[in-house]
């Protein structure tokens, strides 16, 4: 009777290994989702934030000159953080004339987000990137600037 005991037991024991190596790989799959995703997220408002703020630097400014344009980069480069700022490009468009859009376009490779965890499945972040645009009324210009200066 001891005998039928270990078999059940063995018996058992194989069943959750089975089960084991079956829901294993969807678990680690769905883990690796979410942190994967979550990340992405974050990185994605951090880029959009940062756009957002140097649409407004550029419309304060209203300078459509060469060091406005490279303090609005600065100033991205800055909200990105290291991690973020690495590779990335930001293009400065300034509006002419007061209430022209000014544009900020901000580009950031997905691999500076995150991890490339979902690689096997097909899902890889290798070539894409996060994009933002943001967009601002120009509130003064160039001449503005310089009469108030003189």
């Amino acid at each position: 009777m001891n005998v039928y005991r270990s078999k059940s037991s063995d018996r058992r024991g194989a069943i959750l290994s089975m089960e084991l190596v079956l829901v294993l790989p969807i678990f680690l799959l769905l883990i690796f989702s979410i942190v994967e995703f979550s990340m992405l997220m974050s990185a994605q408002t951090r880029v959009a934030n940062a756009a957002q703020n140097g649409a407004r630097m550029l419309s304060i400014c209203g300078m459509p000159s060469v060091s406005a344009e490279a303090e609005v980069r600065t100033r991205v480069e800055q909200l990105l953080g290291p991690s973020l700022a690495q590779q990335c490009v930001i293009t400065v468009d300034p509006g002419t004339y007061a209430s022209d859009l000014g544009h900020v376009h901000v580009q950031v490779p997905m691999r500076n987000a995150c991890p490339d965890l979902l690689w096997m499945t097909g899902f890889s972040v290798a070539n894409r990137s996060i994009n933002c645009d943001a967009a601002m009324a120009m509130e003064r210009t160039a001449s503005a600037v310089d009469v108030e200066r003189q």
